[in-house]
């Protein structure tokens, strides 16, 4: 092929891969059979179709599920010109997705599970701004979503630096698909540590103490049937625990690349997602107390524009940027996230003794404070959670104080940030600091914001 042929066909427009409607099909296929597991479940196993029904399920979702994955396959276009990348689909209804390259945030490539079993991908194409800001290219050949990938990046790249795209096409001069998205490798965490760290979180020993509980209710009030319910539900809970998190986190690699961190991750369905350092929003720092015996914690991300997307499991994973780390290499993507932020800030303010109310044990490891990058809180006993926001990520400052808190003389103090695992606050400080912590925290922040506007001025 010809090198600025295939940039000729990508303006016109081209389908993704054939297999996409096999795909789709047996995606329909597992989600019949596990709808008539369900209702097995459910009835008993009393509706007497079960032989029969699971293999009717299984080949009339995917007869179903085919024929209308191609036809979603034949009427899908994707056009990359010189101004935007464009998803045109529909059957009946025509619909248009389009990105501009100014706009684009990141490009990420996700395998899962029945799409990886044929060597497929997608790319999913993060935009700024609005609930539908994600655009979804289902499925092209794993080396061909690299392939495009870089090149996204490359037009992304050039519309917001206006440097030229000296590429004609995906093939021109990309990277190599090793260096293309991993870049310097920041850490690499074994799956072993995180079977290890999983099976020491206060979630799974929830979990067990849940089923212990069940079985010494059941020789107390003589219910072994209620004690077999509350066993199985909690292993069950378990199961979910230690499964979700490991197969999540298997084969993690995190990896500095030029605008952003990569993070590759999973088992059955594989990631390779990037989060890009301008919009990142804040970071946690999360050390259960069981972890802090052996100075183990986790490292969370809030990025714009993802916070409330997905259930409470993809809301973890996709906050997750470091699962378990020792400290130094979690101060190490803290700095590559929010350069210059330190945990130990010491200008601090600690919850006023007057607020045990509120938190007989919690009080005293209540604190907020700030230095000339970020505003960092600390609370909790069992699992201590590290906040940090930077100044020039403040939205806002806002005090307030309840009928109870007035009595008592103390105040809480909130730093507004997009939604997210950061919750910057410095609940219960007395009423005057409360006060002095939010006028600082604002006029610190309105400085930086100055800052970055005379930055850009010089620059541009």
């Amino acid at each position: 092929m010809a090198p600025g042929s295939d940039h000729a066909t990508l303006a016109v427009g081209q389908r993704t891969h054939p297999l996409t409607a096999v795909v789709l099909g047996l995606g329909w296929s597992a989600a019949a059979v596990v709808g008539l597991v369900s209702t097995l479940f459910q009835d008993g196993g009393r509706g007497g179709w079960g032989i029969f029904g699971l293999p009717a399920a299984a080949g009339g979702g995917l007869v179903l599920g085919s024929l209308i994955g191609w036809l979603s396959w034949r009427f899908t276009t994707f056009v990359i010109d010189d101004q935007e990348a464009r998803v045109d689909s529909g059957i009946l209804w025509k619909k248009s997705r389009r990105v501009p390259f100014e706009r684009l945030q990141s490009v990420d490539i996700h395998e899962p599970l029945v799409a990886r079993v044929f060597g497929l991908a997608e790319l999913h194409l993060d935009s700024a701004g609005g609930s539908e800001s994600r655009t979804t290219v289902r499925y092209l050949t794993l080396a061909r979503a690299n392939e495009l990938r870089a090149l996204l990046l490359r037009r992304a790249h050039a519309a917001t630096t206006g440097e030229v795209d000296s590429g004609d096409s995906p093939l021109a001069a990309p990277p190599a698909p090793a260096a293309a998205g991993e870049g310097e490798v920041v850490a690499e965490v074994p799956p072993s540590r995180v079977l290890v760290g999983t099976l020491l979180s206060l979630e799974l020993a929830g979990a067990v103490i849940v089923a212990v509980g069940a079985l010494i209710a059941s020789v107390w009030f003589a219910a072994p049937v209620a004690a077999l319910g509350g066993v199985v539900g909690a292993a069950f809970w378990a199961f979910q625990i230690v499964g979700r998190r490991v197969l999540d986190q298997w084969g993690y690699r995190l990896s500095r690349v030029p605008h952003g961190l990569r993070i590759e991750r999973g088992l059955l369905s594989r990631t390779s997602e990037t989060v890009p350092f301008d919009r990142v929003q804040g970071v946690a720092v999360v050390e259960p107390i069981i972890w802090r015996q052996l100075g183990w914690r986790r490292a969370l991300v809030s990025v714009a524009g993802t916070g409330g997307t997905g259930d409470a499991g993809d809301r973890e994973k996709a906050a997750t940027v470091l699962p378990i780390a020792d400290p130094w290499l979690a101060q190490r993507v803290v700095d590559l996230l929010v350069p210059g932020a330190i945990e130990e800030v010491q200008d601090r303010h600690r919850s006023s003794s007057a607020s045990w109310v509120f938190a007989p044990i919690g009080w005293r490891y209540r604190w907020i404070g700030m230095d000339d990058v970020a505003v960092v809180s600390r609370h909790g006993w069992l699992t201590r959670r590290t906040s940090i926001v930077p100044h020039r990520k403040n939205q806002s400052v806002a005090v307030e104080q309840g009928p109870l808190q007035r009595r008592l003389g103390v105040a809480s103090v909130a730093v507004h940030s997009p939604d997210g695992p950061v919750d910057v606050a410095g609940p219960h400080l007395r009423r005057a600091e409360a006060f002095t912590v939010a006028v600082e925290a604002s006029r610190r922040s309105r400085a930086s914001a100055d800052q970055a506007s005379m930055r850009s001025g010089s620059s541009s």
